[in-house]
């Protein structure tokens, strides 16, 4: 899939995913016994891709923006098999299923559409005291020749602290239903104790209102399904890359996010590879020492769901290339990793 040119494309992928993710545990019943029994099982609905960065986190840079997206996904909570001998226990939830995109012009006004697949898993591993210490994002769409697949390690030190939030401080009753007190325009309607509707507006879609919402998703709610077990996630390769020579990233993902101004030589870097073979590499100096990212943590806190928390602050930057994929890491100054992104 070609990248995008604006440096928040990735986490356009993470917003994309949550506007999409947004239901998944978001029921709000008066019987709290009800809404234990109940999980959800479906996911169907309507997305206008209305920002660019919408458009390209699906492989369609060469398409206007107001292309349709109609979902039909399914929601699995995840179970990684326990370790008799680990301290710590991982789990998360799973999003897949079709997506068709229609109403695809190209710059040529030609008309197009795109069928394809999506998989957004998020993992998080608690320590025995059930903060969490790591994360991992798992993001993979699939339509045609189209194929765009990303893994996020986002380690915690210290441990990210995950508190219980009060709906009611995020969200305020209305006349209409729950709505959002602040970020894009949410509404969330609940006509029947199995189905809830989510009216919704994307980042930086500043004209959208939840009146006439960039995404209408509709929740259904059943028995819970039985866990999917997957493997445990992604493991990470230290390298001595010192004896590359610094060479200008030539991705641009990092563009407006990372302080990128200060080269400094390079000396180790985490890939997903035993052997990395690579073609660039480069290291860059942060400064800047107080820098968080948490996508649409609003979304998640909303629905009781863990948002995605990445902090940017470290000692270094350090971008990796061959000829099929981009790493990025974002070191501390003992030289552990905080955080590692892998593009395929």
């Amino acid at each position: 899939m070609g990248k995008s040119k604006d440096g928040y494309f990735f986490i356009e992928y993470l917003v994309i995913a949550a506007v999409i993710f947004t239901a998944t545990s978001l029921y709000f019943e008066d019987s709290t016994q009800d809404s234990k029994q109940l999980e959800l099982v479906s996911l169907t609905g309507t997305i206008e891709l209305s920002t660019r960065d919408s458009m390209d986190t699906f492989g369609l840079q060469n398409f206007k923006t107001g292309a349709i997206a109609d979902i039909n996904l399914s929601v699995n909570s995840i179970q990684v098999p326990e370790c008799a001998t680990c301290t710590t226990t991982t789990s998360g939830n799973m999003l897949y299923g079709e997506i068709i995109i229609t109403e695809l012009f190209d710059f040529e006004n030609r008309l197009g559409r795109v069928e394809g697949n999506l998989n957004f898993t998020h993992l998080l591993t608690f320590s025995t005291s059930q903060y969490v210490i790591s994360e991992q994002v798992l993001f993979h769409w699939s339509a045609g020749d189209i194929d765009s697949s990303w893994k996020l390690t986002l380690n915690h030190n210290p441990p990210r602290w995950l508190p219980k939030y009060d709906i009611n401080t995020l969200f305020i009753e209305t006349e209409l239903g729950l709505e959002s007190r602040a970020g894009p325009e949410l509404l969330i309607k609940n006509p029947s104790i199995n189905q809830r509707i989510i009216h919704a507006c994307l980042p930086d879609s500043f004209l959208c209102k939840s009146s006439s919402p960039d995404a209408l998703l509709i929740a259904n709610y059943g028995s819970g399904q039985e866990e999917t077990i997957i493997s445990d996630s992604i493991e990470w390769h230290l390298h001595n890359i010192s004896e590359y020579p610094h060479t200008n990233i030539t991705d641009s993902i990092a563009d407006g996010i990372l302080p990128l101004d200060n080269t400094i030589p390079n000396q180790y870097g985490f890939t997903p590879w035993p052997e990395p073979e690579l073609a660039n590499v480069s290291t860059y100096l942060i400064e800047d020492e107080d820098t968080r990212i948490l996508p649409l943590s609003i979304w998640f806190n909303s629905i009781d769901l863990t948002p995605i928390q990445i902090d940017l602050f470290g000692q270094s930057v350090v971008f990796m290339q061959n000829e099929s994929q981009s790493v990025y890491n974002i070191l501390a100054s003992d030289g552990s990793m905080k955080v590692g992104l892998v593009i395929y």
